[in-house]
């Protein structure tokens, strides 16, 4: 008789886990994109500098980016260059989609056209950091289980969400009331299984909420 199978034990170094280093290397890149909102509060930058350049510069970004994701959906060789180099970093809905990495492009251009330049900035932020610092979270010590994400990891984007809300804040870029109610409606769209990409779902949801509350006049 086959005894039953005990069960699994957590890893106990979760840093070191194939499936957090996968992540992780993909939240990196993903990291990398608070450059976006950094630019738009502070002109630290010889090009783009300002709301038009950075539009300019987006929208080339896109085009060039909806252009590679339709060669490797649909052109064999441009599909294995892509699975050779970033095969472990592509989820599997990615597979036949665009990638995360477009939409969160997408995002950026249409919350400078929506949104207030500095409420555009908050919800980029709080995209890049909250959904990055949700997944690898999640990844090493998510347990808990809701809505098919974890609430060790949702509470690791709350708190990156909250970090950069004081940093605004703290910076006079936009209200405290403004920049917390953006954070827990982007941490919210983060956990929510809603039919939208996080990186569009976060990026606009959090904008309009804080658009709707108001800036100061």
């Amino acid at each position: 008789m086959t005894p039953p199978a005990s069960p699994a034990r957590p890893d106990p170094d979760p840093l070191r886990s194939p499936r957090f280093l996968s992540e992780a290397r993909r939240k990196l890149i993903h990291l990398g994109f608070i450059i976006l909102p950094v630019a738009l509060l502070y002109p630290i930058l010889p090009w783009p500098r300002g709301r038009g350049q950075l539009r300019t510069l987006l929208i080339v970004l896109v085009v060039v980016a909806m252009t590679l994701d339709l060669l490797r959906l649909h052109a064999p060789r441009v599909r294995q260059f892509f699975r050779r180099f970033f095969g472990e970093m592509i989820r599997e809905h990615e597979q036949l989609s665009l990638l995360g990495s477009t939409y969160l492009l997408l995002a950026a251009l249409l919350a400078i056209e929506i949104f207030p330049q500095p409420v555009a900035a908050a919800s980029l932020g709080f995209t890049v950091l909250g959904d990055a610092f949700a997944a690898m979270a999640g990844r090493a010590w998510g347990r808990t289980r809701l809505f098919k994400k974890t609430i060790e990891g949702a509470l690791a984007g709350f708190a990156a969400c909250l970090a950069w809300a004081a940093f605004l804040a703290g910076a006079g870029h936009l209200p405290w009331v403004t920049v917390l109610c953006g954070a827990v409606a982007a941490s919210l769209i983060e956990l929510l299984p809603i039919p939208l990409d996080d990186n569009l779902g976060i990026t606009l949801f959090s904008g309009y909420v804080m658009k709707l509350i108001g800036m100061p006049g």
